[in-house]
């Protein structure tokens, strides 16, 4: 049993357990050659060595689906991963598809199921070819003219392949099966090849003119040479096991170095993604208590990014030694664009509000600055607000972002639904408005973004704004930081299996005044 959550350890045990396989196969050889040499009657070397290969081989091919399933589990980590266990599994059909042919070769009763069993042969070829492009179209990222006509052209010639050896089941015109159980090829054979023939440059022209690297050109070749070479070998002979033999030890070359070669690039991405959040992290204030010599109030934030970073942020900063600056955004998009253009974003909100402007001033300068330099036309929606520690007057201005939600003391948190201004960003020459509310000790206030009221579970059911009031009342006489964790408990709950599509941002303040 394996015992590891590493993928490439549960890759290397499929590999391991598929080599027995075709062991066990060639000791089944072996002991048919022995048995024949002391004159055992009814055991034939030929048949029991290609069916015995062939069976082991399904065997290994369903090893070796069973480790890609494993070690990518939760759904594959990319397209590429579907169409090679795929073909994995389509080279499996094909090799049991051969071990029943060998079971009764030569047997003049089963003369039919022997031509059904050579049809169905056929029609794996073409599953194998069509597959195979599918997975080097999309590992190799073929685009253009070219690629987009093959995605149509595969996918229609594969009907008239297909009605071909109805036809021929019928009316023998590529082969057909004499009284001996024996495939016999007619004038017009290479017919049921024409579809192979049509793909296999296709993809060969298409994989020369692909951009990747020289290792992966030469591994995916590795599918188109490999099965050549064996039919050149063989004679143009079909039906023994080293057929299918030669096919997956091809996919076994192409996904090992193909896979080596983008598990390289991924690891690169993902150590530049892991640097990104740690730079995003750092910029955000997230040590708590924020400012442990204020009596005055307290606060806390939580930022929780759909990927690795995100688009949203908070912020928290004294102007001077009576005036705290609260901010809660959501940029537009989502990934490293939109954390880039946060972090801007944000830079620019803090210098702008450092120089002692109302909150509905420093939103109108944020908003020049971004428009003065915005060709990508990203844009960020904000909530800020200035509090005057020593009073509790609360001036704020909200550009275009989600409505604030109060709290007074004794009473239950509602929302305030005052006239929001356009995005930051979105538009040049917007003022912004602003609105003043009177913070009195005990009453709080509760910022978020869109990912909270917006979480949706797997039945695209959203967890909407009255869920988020409740939550909020449940936690009324509760301090900020058990109310953030209330609220992010309740929404994941709610969403339960379903996968976060939005960043999920909050803040929540209260006001405890001059003690």
């Amino acid at each position: 049993m394996i015992r590891t959550n590493d993928k490439k350890e549960i890759l290397f045990s499929a590999f391991r357990v598929s080599l027995i396989a075709f062991s066990v196969a060639v000791a089944l050889t072996i002991f048919a050659v022995v048995m024949n040499m002391f004159g055992t009657e009814g055991i034939s070397v030929n048949s029991l060595y290609n069916a015995g290969v062939d069976i082991m081989g399904s065997f290994a091919c369903a090893v070796l689906c069973s480790g890609f399933l494993i070690a990518f589990k939760g759904g594959a980590e990319d397209k590429s991963n579907k169409w090679f266990i795929i073909l994995i599994l389509v080279t499996s059909l094909s090799f049991l598809n051969n071990a029943f042919s060998w079971r009764i070769v030569g047997e003049a009763s089963y003369r039919e199921a022997y031509l059904v069993l050579s049809d169905v042969t056929k029609i794996l070829d073409f599953a194998l070819v069509f597959c195979f492009y599918r997975y080097v179209r999309v590992t190799l990222s073929f685009d253009g003219k070219l690629a987009l006509l093959a995605d149509r052209a595969f996918k229609i010639l594969l009907i008239p392949a297909v009605l071909l050896l109805v036809i021929n089941h019928f009316y023998p015109i590529c082969y057909e099966v004499d009284a001996g159980t024996n495939l016999v090829k007619l004038d017009c054979y290479w017919l049921v090849d024409l579809y192979m023939m049509i793909v296999a440059p296709v993809t060969t022209i298409l994989i020369v003119k692909s951009d990747n690297p020289g290792r992966q050109k030469i591994a995916a070749f590795s599918f188109i040479v490999i099965p050549v070479f064996h039919y050149v070998l063989s004679g143009g002979a079909h039906g023994y096991a080293t057929q299918y033999g030669s096919v997956l030890l091809a996919l076994i070359l192409m996904y090992c170095i193909i896979f080596n070669e983008k598990s390289k690039a991924l690891a690169a991405t993902k150590v530049e993604l892991n640097t990104a959040t740690a730079i995003q992290t750092a910029m955000m204030p997230h040590i708590f208590p924020a400012f442990p010599d204020r009596s005055e109030f307290d606060l806390y934030a939580t930022m929780d990014p759909a990927k690795e970073v995100g688009g949203d942020f908070y912020d928290y900063f004294l102007i001077d030694d009576d005036h705290l600056c609260i901010v809660m955004a959501d940029v537009s998009g989502k990934g490293v664009p939109a954390a880039l253009f946060m972090m801007a974003s944000k830079i620019i909100i803090q210098s702008c509000a450092m120089l002692g402007e109302s909150a509905g001033k420093i939103l109108t300068k944020t908003n020049e600055a971004i428009c003065s330099n915005n060709p990508e036309e990203m844009f960020v929606t904000v909530l800020l607000g200035i509090l005057e520690i020593s009073t509790g007057k609360l001036t704020y201005a909200n550009g275009g972002h989600e409505y604030p939600a109060f709290m007074h003391r004794g009473g239950e948190w509602t929302i305030s639904k005052e006239k929001n201004g356009l995005a930051v960003g979105a538009l040049e020459g917007v003022r912004y408005k602003e609105t003043t509310v009177d913070l009195k000790p005990g009453d709080k206030i509760f910022l978020y973004t869109d990912g909270v009221p917006e979480a949706t579970d797997k039945n695209e059911n959203m967890f909407g704004m009255e869920n988020m009031l409740k939550t909020l009342n449940r936690s009324r006489e509760a301090d900020p930081k058990t109310i953030l964790g209330a609220m992010r408990e309740a929404v994941d709950e709610f969403v339960g299996s379903a996968e976060q599509f939005d960043d999920l941002t909050m803040l929540c303040f209260e006001y405890k005044g001059n003690n």
